[in-house]
């Protein structure tokens, strides 16, 4: 082998060699953030302080002279996420309970008594109200049983930032003159149910 070939032969593993260190000489440097943890924020909601939503009863209305009155819920988000607040009724019925004399000679469903034959819930006037100003007006008439959940759902939307409150009151009232003795020991039941649901864009 003469020098060319021996020369020729050290200037690739020279270069090899070099080559070789070349891809080994980067500097570099890794920070490692340690501890990252996702954690989903919470909605919960507290009817009157978070206990068990009792039912309401009126008994022996017009006892006075007055059919009206009125029933505040004080309704908290203890949770961490805003939501928007819905309100409606469920389970709406009328009962016609019984009949005495003065009933019978005017209301046509004492011979069948037992829900869905009282009259007393379509001669009630209801309003809800949003911390004192009314923002939804109804009946308790069974056809109407609907009409204030879709027209609450209808309102700017009702949101409870975390944290803080608002009261949800219910109002009733009958003028003298909408009624008589069609309505006597009727009855109307109903169920209230509130929803907190998590605010998302599309909903303000």
């Amino acid at each position: 082998m003469n020098k060319r070939v021996l020369l020729s032969v050290g200037i690739i593993i020279t270069v090899a060699s070099l080559t070789f260190l070349v891809t080994r000489a980067f500097f570099s440097d890794t920070e490692t953030g340690t501890g990252s943890t996702f954690t989903m924020g919470t909605l919960e909601l507290q009817v009157d302080g978070g206990a068990v939503v009792a039912p309401f009863v009126v008994d022996n209305i017009g006892e006075h002279g007055d059919v009206e009155g009125g029933h505040v819920w004080t309704i908290t988000n203890s949770g961490s996420l805003p939501g928007r607040l819905y309100f409606a009724i469920d389970n709406l019925a009328n009962w016609e309970n019984d009949c005495n004399k003065p009933e019978s000679r005017v209301d046509s469903s004492c011979g069948n008594p037992g829900q869905g034959e009282g009259e007393l819930g379509e001669t009630l006037n209801v309003a809800i109200t949003l911390d004192g100003q009314e923002v939804v007006s109804s009946d308790f008439s069974d056809v109407n049983q609907d009409k204030i959940g879709t027209d609450w759902r209808a309102l700017a939307p009702v949101v409870i930032p975390a944290g803080e409150s608002v009261d949800v009151a219910m109002l009733w009232s009958a003028s003298g003159d909408d009624y008589g003795n069609e309505i006597q020991s009727d009855s109307v039941t109903f169920d209230t149910v509130f929803t907190l649901e998590q605010l998302v864009d599309e909903q303000i």
